[in-house]
């Protein structure tokens, strides 16, 4: 896949509207690597028998995936241990099976006091047939999770039945001590096809400092930035191997260097995500956290997920030091989530320790899955998602178009393939409402945040001509459901190039009330010049005492 992810690629052109709102209230997606990507609303694969959480994953030659939970059985009945290695065979298309293979002490030390810190797996590798897990030393007890002052990494040549385990802590004071290797696929296959017969030998490894998420009660700093190492593949083990990416040199080539100190980031996110929740809800993330990388080799692309407390956020890259863009932020909301086994509604949560296990790749790296945990209580059951939990995630490369439709009455939601639906929130899981020609039932953007911008719409694979937009309302009160006048109102903008233009010639009928008034079902027809893009949104500041808005329909077309 050719790189095009420039700086041409962002959210849209300056505005009174845009300027006047929190960059984090918005998606920031500033990749062009993609047309669009779809997440799942919810885990919707749970590994049978499978107990815990984090399940960094790597393929071995053996064809098998291996694994390390945390906090759990891991997949067995058998004790409840800090950390379990498993091994799992099949694939979620055919089901899988698991099995324990050792834990805790059999596995890795714990570095610091055993009374505060125990252990946490954050990354795993296969490479000449050698299975290497990091391990992190993570608070418990008082300030639980909050940080993380050690690290190492065990080796197992008998694939994850024993262990050798350093004799000392690799990894400390808090520098580079949540370690997440990249995952190049079957034993590691892809390293040297992507970079080379030298730089391939390497294994890489992404790291974070300070803590492997956000600090909740501020006993370290909050990471926002994610670093890069290397360690030829016979040393793994060995720390004075390793090197740390320090930039690019006067013809773009990687710089490395010894010293821990002297690391820079492969990328650096400030930005916190829920920056005005609602009372009683937990916002003002960083997004920078424990998760996973993936070598695509399909697409020919570096994938990081990671995760906030509402929401998960993809990167991608064209090679592992950079430079990264977001290319997709699944903002499932700050609450309330909804489990796999809720009947009465649709799952939706986000969810941690987000990873994609290259087995699970498909031919052509369009669909992929991917674990992520949420802990929902003391005594988790079977379907819940405090286990091996897999979501769908399908990308739909970017490819220059022309647009080629004619007129005519086909509503262009409905009749292109390949359509996504595009909002900040869809806060029931249910953005295919807009698009289902059901009248019946709607969708609100209710994410537990005071957002201060909101849209609905559409991103198409190709450029389709466009002149008119039929929105129909949905139910609408005090609380929300319903746009406000603020800086002229309800705009039209299409996105060309990735960048989002306002249309021109705009008009609408009838008259949108701007008020909580609005009646549910009510048809708003927006025309404009005729125009051209590969998406399309109705956008405007979300009114009522919650800050969201409501929608039954929206309808595309060119006529």
């Amino acid at each position: 896949m050719p790189d095009r992810s420039g700086p041409h690629a962002q959210e849209a052109t300056s505005d009174t509207l845009l300027d006047a709102v929190d960059p984090a209230q918005l998606p920031q997606e500033n990749s062009s690597a993609f047309a669009s990507a779809w997440v799942e609303p919810a885990g919707s694969y749970a590994a049978p028998g499978s107990d815990g959480d984090l399940w960094p994953t790597c393929w071995a030659e053996d064809d098998y995936v291996y694994t390390a939970n945390g906090d759990g059985r891991g997949f067995s009945d058998d004790t409840f241990e800090d950390l379990v290695v498993n091994r799992i065979a099949g694939t979620p298309e055919t089901g899988l099976t698991g099995e324990r293979l050792a834990a805790s002490a059999q596995v890795a030390a714990v570095w610091g006091d055993p009374k505060l810190f125990n252990r946490k797996p954050t990354g795993m590798v296969c490479v000449n047939g050698v299975l290497y897990l990091a391990v992190q030393d993570l608070r418990y007890g008082d300030d639980a999770f909050n940080d993380v002052p050690n690290a190492s990494i065990s080796r197992s040549d008998d694939h994850g039945r024993t262990w050798k385990i350093t004799e000392q802590a690799m990894f400390t004071d808090y520098r580079f001590t949540t370690i997440m290797f990249a995952d190049f696929g079957k034993d590691s296959e892809h390293a040297v096809p992507a970079l080379g017969a030298d730089d391939g030998r390497y294994v890489y490894a992404y790291g974070l400092d300070w803590n492997w998420r956000a600090s909740f009660n501020g006993i370290v700093p909050d990471p926002i930035d994610l670093y890069l190492a290397r360690v030829p593949d016979d040393a793994v083990q060995d720390r004075a191997r390793w090197e740390f990416f320090v930039g690019l040199d006067d013809q773009d080539r990687p710089r490395w260097s010894s010293r821990i100190t002297d690391k820079v980031p492969v990328l650096h996110e400030p930005m916190r995500r829920y920056p005005d929740p609602r009372p009683g809800k937990n916002g003002s993330d960083t997004i920078i956290a424990q998760g996973g990388v993936l070598y695509n080799a399909p697409l020919r692309r570096y994938l990081y997920s990671t995760w906030t407390a509402g929401g998960l956020e993809f990167f991608e890259a064209p090679q592992p030091w950079g430079p990264w863009r977001r290319f997709k932020y699944h903002n499932t909301g700050l609450g309330p989530w909804r489990r796999m086994a809720d009947t009465e509604h649709t799952p939706k949560n986000a969810g941690y320790g987000t990873t994609m296990p290259s087995k699970y790749v498909n031919a052509d790296g369009t669909k992929l899955w991917l674990q992520s945990n949420w802990w929902v209580g003391p005594v988790p059951e079977p379907d819940d998602n405090y286990n091996f939990n897999l979501r769908r995630v399908e990308l739909t490369p970017y490819r220059p178009s022309r647009p080629s439709n004619s007129r005519s009455d086909d509503n262009l939601a409905r009749s292109v393939d390949g359509v996504r639906s595009y909002q900040i929130c869809a806060g029931s899981a249910h953005p295919h409402y807009a698009n289902d020609g059901d009248r019946e039932q709607h969708e609100t953007s209710d994410d537990q945040m005071n957002k201060g911008i909101d849209f609905w719409g559409y991103l198409f694979p190709a450029q389709q001509r466009m002149n008119e937009l039929i929105y129909v309302a949905g139910p609408a009160d005090a609380a929300g459901g319903w746009f406000t006048a603020y800086a002229g109102g309800l705009r039209v903008q299409v996105r060309r190039d990735f960048i989002w233009h306002d249309v021109t010639g705009l008009t609408v009928t009838p008259d949108y009330p701007y008020a909580p008034s609005i009646e549910n079902g009510t048809e708003y027809r927006f025309t404009f010049h005729d125009t051209h893009g590969d998406g399309i949104r109705l956008i405007g500041q979300p009114g009522g005492t919650d800050h969201y808005t409501s929608i039954t329909e929206l309808e595309v077309y060119y006529r």
